[in-house]
C-alpha cells in the first residue's frame, strides 16, 4: 500500500468520524478525540496541502470549542469553604493563578 493511498484513507477516516457527530454538539473528551485524530494525520509527511489546510481548520475550530466548554465548566464550578462564622459558603472557583 502506497503512502498516498494510506494518507487520503486516514483523512477521510478522520473526515467521517467529525462529520458523524456535526450534527450534535460533541462531548469534551469527543472533541479532544477528534483533535488528537487531526493532529496525528497533520503529522504525515505526505498530507496534501489542500487536506492539511482542511484539517487544520477544522482542528482550530475545535480548539476554540473546547475552550469554550472548559470555561463554562470554570464557572459553573463552586468551591464549598468555610466561611468567618463558621458556616460553610458557597464561592466561584478561581483559577486565574494557574496556567
Amino acid at each position: 500500500m502506497s503512502t498516498d493511498i494510506w494518507t487520503e484513507d486516514l483523512f477521510e477516516q478522520v473526515q467521517d468520524k467529525i462529520n458523524a457527530n456535526a450534527t450534535e454538539e460533541p462531548s469534551l473528551e469527543t472533541g479532544l478525540q477528534h483533535l488528537e485524530m487531526i493532529v496525528k494525520t497533520l503529522e504525515q509527511k505526505d498530507l496534501p496541502l489542500e487536506k492539511a489546510l482542511s484539517l487544520f481548520k477544522e482542528g482550530i475550530g475545535l480548539v476554540q470549542y473546547c475552550s469554550k466548554v472548559l470555561d463554562q465548566a470554570e464557572k459553573q464550578m463552586e468551591i464549598l469553604l468555610e466561611g468567618p462564622d463558621g458556616q460553610l459558603q458557597i464561592m466561584p472557583a478561581s483559577f486565574d493563578g494557574e496556567g
